[in-house]
């Protein structure tokens, strides 16, 4: 045993004591946030023109609400009827380039459900593996990007590239049948798109196919409802909306929309549509012209989950559809999607799995006589001794 547990149990009582004078300051912040919801909800338009007013020219995500129940931002829906529907839903999981490996490569594995409720078409689970080297992770510029960029990041970019696409390889034939929902696990855009440690024609390859996937989806139709879901949240635009009405306490730690929809939502009501504004330029949405983000927060058990969708999917019937459709699927796996969950467990590369991996990659490098070269901290980990 390497932690001394005697020195950590002897820590303990004093930091459980400073988390519980944190827990009070964090309550009044919650309290006057949700005074501040009330008070905007109120007054409406008047809060809107005070919360654009402070916010000017500051790079600071904040939001306001689409025009669903007349800009109401304390808006509660219940939970609808469950239609009948096919849920798709993806997930993603991968393994990044390892300079200790005997080759640089990586693995991207894209799992996914299709749950039928409606019997128009046949369900089924499955997962995709896709590997490479890590200079086809940078082909557009000829891997000159290759040492700047953190090992793992582009990866990352690929695997939620790879999902996106993968969800709509699955959802166009079944709109093309009935009513459908897909799930993506997660954001609904790939953040990393404008990661600065990459250059753009790096990034570029990966956003021109986001783009084309989105495009699809869209081209869906009213058929087709899209979400993002994010458990436990900790997005702050609406927070930082109500500190612009009123200011939070003084030393108070940073309030969470979780935070403040969790007083307004009973188990399997969702919020109104909210949509996240700042003058910071270079956003990823503006990367994808005609696919703005939209989102709610959906109150599932415990969780206050945020659910991210495309503004052309925002309408009151798509929305609806994806509501009756996380609460029904929520119901069937103690608080989360059941469809993510078994889209999840397709993807899911395990430790097991990475160990096997490695041992067959540096296996068939050496049968093609390739010469195995451990750095002195690989080496040390497979051999210890005093």
């Amino acid at each position: 045993m390497t932690l001394r547990m005697e020195a950590v149990a002897a820590a303990l009582p004093a930091l459980l004591e400073r988390h519980g004078e944190t827990r009070l300051a964090a309550g009044a912040a919650i309290a006057g946030a949700r005074a501040a919801l009330r008070r905007w909800s109120d007054d409406p338009d008047a809060a809107r023109a005070r919360i654009e007013a402070a916010l000017r020219g500051r790079a600071v995500p904040h939001a306001l609400p689409l025009d669903e129940a007349g800009g109401d931002p304390a808006a509660v829906f219940p939970a609808p009827a469950f239609p009948p529907l096919t849920v798709v839903a993806v997930d993603g999981s991968s393994i990044a380039p390892d300079r200790f490996a005997a080759a640089p490569c990586f693995v991207i594995n894209t799992g996914y459900a299709c749950l039928s409720y409606d019997g128009s078409v046949e369900t089924a689970l499955g997962s995709d593996p896709e590997l490479g080297l890590d200079r086809d992770l940078f082909a557009a510029d000829g891997g000159g990007e290759l040492r700047r960029a953190p090992r793992g990041l582009i990866v990352n970019l690929l695997r939620d590239v790879r999902e996106l696409e993968r969800g709509t390889e699955l959802a166009e034939p079944v709109c093309a049948r009935g009513d459908a929902v897909l799930l993506i696990d997660g954001t609904l855009l790939p953040w990393d798109l404008h990661a600065r440690q990459a250059s753009d024609a790096a990034l570029e390859p990966y956003r021109a196919r986001t783009l084309a996937a989105l495009d699809r989806l869209r081209g869906c139709g009213e058929a087709l409802a899209v979400g993002a879901y994010v458990s436990a949240s900790a997005a702050r635009e609406v927070a930082v909306s109500l500190e612009a009405l009123a200011p939070p306490p003084s030393g108070a730690p940073p309030v969470t929309d979780g935070d403040v929809f969790r007083g307004l939502l009973a188990d399997g009501q969702r919020s109104a549509l909210f949509r996240s504004r700042s003058s910071l330029r270079g956003r990823v949405e503006e990367l994808l012209p005609g696919h703005e983000v939209a989102f709610f927060y959906l109150r599932a058990g415990d969780d206050v989950a945020r659910v991210e969708l495309p503004v052309w999917a925002a309408s009151a019937e798509r929305a609806q559809r994806l509501h009756a459709a996380l609460v029904d699927q929520c119901r069937r796996c103690e608080g989360y999607p059941r469809a993510l969950q078994e889209a999840h467990e397709q993807a899911v590369i395990s430790a097991r799995d990475r160990a096997w991996f490695e041992r067959l990659l540096e296996r068939l490098e050496g049968e093609r006589g390739a010469p195995r070269r451990h750095a002195g901290k690989q080496r040390s980990k497979r051999v210890r001794a005093l």
